[in-house]
């Protein structure tokens, strides 16, 4: 049997009306965040830190988020783990 040690992590979701065309979703984590210098790669198609990683879900979920004319970033948080904030245009009749 494999010992694991357990830490307690969190993970938060909000969604927030920033103005009156956009909404805006930020998840975050408690984790150890990303590494400085890895934060502007982390939506490259195939780049990882994972061993097991495909380096392919940040990149699809910005496609996503893009093709509803909407940005998705990432920061680090002061206290420790990242946020990554996806902000899409408010859906009015007759724009989908």
């Amino acid at each position: 049997m494999q010992h694991t040690d357990f830490t307690i992590r969190k993970l938060t979701i909000q969604t927030l009306i920033v103005d009156k065309g956009s909404v805006t979703i930020l998840v975050q984590d408690s984790g150890p965040g990303i590494p400085v210098g890895q934060l502007d790669r982390v939506f490259e198609p195939f780049f990882t830190t994972k061993s097991e990683g495909l380096g392919m879900g940040l990149v699809i979920c910005r496609s996503i988020v893009q093709a509803h004319q909407g940005e998705i970033s990432v920061t680090n948080n002061p206290d420790g783990g990242a946020t990554f904030r996806v902000v899409l245009p408010m859906f009015r009749q007759g724009n989908v």
